[in-house]
């Protein structure tokens, strides 16, 4: 620690932290416990919900399975973790005066990591989370006496109408704050069928209220002198190495494709195999984060007054393609298989939607509607059809990205690790240059295996032998099938 300039710089400050109770958020909270134990204090704003007070939630979140090792090793200091009642959608972020005057003389760096990730045509609400979100949060924070650095995470899938994306914030034919004015003064139908229009070319309304969010943090920033820094990772996966490898707690892009194929359920998707496939592990994506808000208070504003932009991705440097990355996961299904699977692990990919289609029709389809009638006839409630009408809207919304690829560029996250030290480069590593894709992937099936299928790495021998069982089974179904098709042939032929 002593030779850690960053830890040095966070020792006796406190932050601010919003989403803290989201897939990156817990990453960061636990990070900044465990590499920077001389914090002073973590203020997390929490919304209550579901008749749970914040002093509940932040209790469920110390007790995931992300803070076991800081339990069990440092168990005073998650005590630094301080639960604030608030929500980013109001007016002073809805807290307190009390808790405004404790955050106003206490903070120093704040991280924006709250968002609204859903691809759904939801406009209404993901402006209001996405764009007057980080506007009622910059507003907040610029009141605090000892603000040195803002970080906001967005996404590097925003303005794709370019074939590259540089590390700058780009600006819109759009005005973010009167599309919201616009937005507020219409009803949710009149909304609903415009939305397309407003959108343009945006692939979702994620994507384009995340780069207008952008927009107006820059100009609040620029205007108040702020040090901001923007954070953008590609598909946020897996963790690499901490707080445990392979750890992931949602179904969310690449994890629920691989836990749909581990599980025999997922035989055939639309995907150029042939394509980079952009991923960044999530405690890569962290580590960046806390070593930017480190640079933007040490650095002070940018002579522009512009935002220090990060893309936080791989292709740059050690690109996957979707070949490799499938290549790479069906290997380790096959050597860590789950013990509950519908049928042997195989999927075809294709890049048009007629043979798509078809495939989907005769492997998800057809068995789904078989299964359900035995259901039916056995007094079980049918659920086959339902769940593949879920993973099929869920796929839809990747359909964009996995037919198509962007040049990212990433030259900003280079130059930070150069000025890091050797032992800062160590503990908050995020030279994507070190990821070993095979070994990551690997962990990323026995990470899924482990926290979404619940599937105690006990149960594997028994998984082996499933998989070998229905390795012969489709062999068998095979040669049957050959069979009739070679009758039908005879019988119409001869």
């Amino acid at each position: 620690m002593k030779e850690s300039k960053i830890a040095e710089f966070y020792q006796d400050k406190s932050i601010f932290i919003t989403g803290a109770t989201g897939f990156m958020g817990k990453v960061l909270v636990e990070k900044l416990l465990r590499s920077c134990p001389g914090i002073e204090r973590v203020y997390l704003l929490l919304r209550p919900s579901k008749g749970k007070d914040v002093t509940c939630r932040l209790e469920e979140l110390i007790n995931n399975e992300v803070f076991h090792a800081l339990r069990q090793n440092q168990p005073e200091i998650v005590k630094k973790l301080i639960p604030v009642a608030g929500d980013i959608s109001l007016t002073s972020l809805g807290l307190s005066a009390a808790d405004q005057e404790l955050l106003n003389s206490s903070v120093s760096v704040v991280f924006h990591t709250a968002a609204r990730i859903n691809f759904d045509d939801n406009l209404r609400e993901a402006i209001d989370a996405n764009i007057k979100g980080p506007q009622k949060v910059i507003a907040f924070c610029s009141q605090l006496k000892n603000l040195q650095a803002f970080v906001h995470v967005s996404t590097v899938f925003n303005n794709l109408d370019k074939g590259e994306i540089d590390e700058i914030v780009y600006p819109s034919h759009l005005d973010p704050l009167k599309l919201t004015e616009f937005v507020d003064s219409m009803d949710d139908q009149l909304l609903a069928s415009i939305t397309k229009q407003l959108v343009g070319n945006c692939p979702n309304v994620y994507a384009f209220t995340k780069a207008l969010g952008e927009q107006v943090l820059q100009k609040y920033c620029s205007e108040n002198k702020i040090p901001l820094a923007i954070v953008r990772p590609s598909i946020v996966t897996c963790s690499l190495q901490e707080p445990i490898p392979g750890w992931i707690d949602n179904l969310n892009g690449p994890s629920g494709f691989i836990v749909g194929v581990g599980k025999g359920l997922l035989r055939t998707a639309i995907t150029d195999c042939n394509l980079v496939g952009d991923m960044i592990p999530v405690d890569t994506a962290i580590n960046l984060m806390i070593a930017a808000g480190w640079k933007s208070a040490i650095g002070g504003m940018q002579q522009d007054n512009e935002a220090k932009v990060y893309n936080c991705v791989t292709g740059s440097h050690n690109p996957v393609t979707w070949r490799m990355f499938n290549q790479y996961g069906m290997a380790g299904w096959m050597e860590y298989p789950t013990k509950d699977m519908a049928w042997y692990p195989s999927i075809n990919y294709h890049t048009r939607q007629i043979p798509y289609k078809i495939e989907q029709a005769i492997y998800h389809y057809l068995p789904a509607y078989f299964f359900d009638f035995v259901a039916r006839v056995i007094g079980k409630k049918p659920i086959m059809v339902t769940l593949y009408n879920k993973i099929h809207r869920a796929l839809t919304c990747l359909d964009f990205y996995v037919v198509r690829e962007w040049k990212f560029v990433s030259n900003n996250p280079i130059q930070l690790l150069e000025e890091m030290t050797p032992d800062d480069r160590r503990m908050f590593n995020f030279d994507v240059r070190d990821i070993n894709w095979e070994s990551y992937i690997t962990n990323y099936i026995l990470g899924c295996r482990r926290f979404l299928l619940k599937d105690n790495i006990q149960t594997l021998p028994i998984a082996k032998r499933n998989l070998n069982r229905l390795y012969w089974l489709r062999i068998l179904l095979r040669f049957i099938l050959l069979l009739v098709l070679g009758f039908i042939f005879y019988k119409f032929f001869f």
